[in-house]
């Protein structure tokens, strides 16, 4: 008989949470990306720096801030490490082109003081390539504060509840686009973000089971300090895992069609409206894949997955102009819930099926796998066998079967 140790799995969730922790970004990457963005940020505010009086910061956003990054496929991709560059100056000061331009002369130089190739213009922002050891690029977005605009914005639209939570709106931006034909014109009409409005959103979505995860790494590590004085990226919670599998499962499905895969936005904010703060990776995945689809939207025939801190944007705004995006979303969701399915409901986990093998990466999972579980392992009880998770199996059975019988229904915003 096979004895297992405190290190080898002895569940379902024990397998899903060994293969997310191989998908994240290593600890020391993490920290490597982290310490490059701030030297940034402090050549950038430094004395002779043309844009010090502007006080400009760099913080990150997308998935480096949500903690839903998920590793490239092998050592020859690279991290997107999404930066905000932003300057405490207003539209009187500068257009979008002279405030990207100024970002990007201090960005330039900053790569030839440190010997790097100079800095690629995009369409929004500057891409700053690190050696190839590094594995990462970083893309800076120049942006100025914007929070009163966006704020009437919202009103306009009828979100005056939005737009008076200064924790979800209060913190919006200005940002540049050198397609906009007002690009080098002095104008208020500025393309927006919200970036740091969304993070805070989606940690709403999980604020208990971020908490709980703090106090653990606490408790475990013996750290003094708060819960709240903890950074979010120290831990991760069973959404952010779900994200990450579903992402990979996503990228490993249209490795032959990228430019057509669901957009990694729309997977995180459908995720985390289906979310319920659910104890474990399994249980949010079936939480997260029978609900997520309930929360596109039908707005006058146009499918509409709202940004959660600005619901009059459209997420999905180019499924209507390329329907094929649409299509590859629910094909790849119907797969997704099948894939998931068929291992949760296996009355063993030390065996994957083959599709879910090869759409988290065939070579991930072996790895992964071959480590967490041992030599000889025997058949363990499944996980819907325990009674706390058979209680979780049930409701998202029957969720399967509402949904059957009612279709996808939009989620209405409240405007008042």
């Amino acid at each position: 008989m096979t004895v297992y140790n405190e290190r080898l799995a002895k569940s379902h969730d024990d397998i899903l949470e060994a293969i997310a922790d191989a998908l994240d970004i290593p600890p020391s990457k993490f920290e490597e990306a982290k310490s490059r963005y701030e030297a940034i940020g402090n050549w950038l505010d430094r004395p002779e720096s043309s844009i010090a009086q502007f006080e400009p910061s760099i913080s990150p956003q997308g998935s480096f801030l949500l903690g839903t990054v998920t590793r490239p496929f092998n050592d020859n991709e690279e991290y997107d490490v999404d930066l905000v560059c932003r300057l405490l100056a207003t539209k009187a000061d500068f257009t979008q082109k002279s405030l990207k331009e100024a970002v990007g002369r201090e960005v330039a130089l900053y790569a030839r003081a440190h010997g790097m190739a100079g800095p690629e213009e995009h369409r929004r922002c500057w891409r700053l390539n690190y050696a190839a050891g590094a594995q990462f690029h970083m893309d800076v977005l120049p942006a100025l504060p914007d929070a009163q605009r966006y704020q009437a914005r919202l009103i306009l639209e009828g979100y005056s509840t939005l737009a008076k939570d200064d924790t979800l709106s209060g913190q919006a931006i200005a940002i540049t686009d050198n397609s906009l034909p007002q690009y080098d014109r002095p104008t208020e009409d500025w393309p927006q973000s919200n970036p740091t409005g969304y993070a805070a959103w989606f940690r709403s979505r999980m604020r208990v089971r971020l908490t709980e995860a703090k106090r653990a790494l606490a408790k475990r590590e013996r750290i003094t300090a708060s819960v709240d004085e903890i950074p979010d990226y120290k831990v991760k919670t069973p959404l952010q895992r779900a994200i990450q599998l579903l992402k990979r499962h996503r990228d490993c499905m249209f490795t032959d069609d990228a430019e057509y895969k669901p957009i990694s936005i729309i997977i995180t904010t459908l995720a985390a409206h289906a979310y319920n703060e659910e104890l474990t990776i399994s249980a949010a995945l079936q939480s997260i894949l029978t609900g997520m689809d309930r929360f596109i939207e039908d707005r006058g025939g146009v499918a509409w997955v709202a940004n959660p801190v600005n619901p009059a944007e459209n997420f999905a705004d180019k499924w209507a102009e390329e329907p094929k995006k649409r299509e590859n979303f629910y094909r790849w969701l119907d797969q997704a819930r099948q894939d998931f399915a068929l291992y949760l409901r296996a009355s063993t986990f030390d065996k994957m099926p083959e599709l879910l093998r090869e759409h988290l990466d065939t070579k991930l999972v072996d790895s992964t796998m071959s480590a967490a579980l041992p030599v000889s392992s025997l058949a363990a009880p499944a996980i819907a066998s325990r009674p706390s998770n058979a209680d979780d199996m049930t409701r998202a059975e029957r969720a399967v079967e509402l949904i059957n019988q009612a279709g996808p229904q939009s989620k209405p915003w409240a405007k008042l």
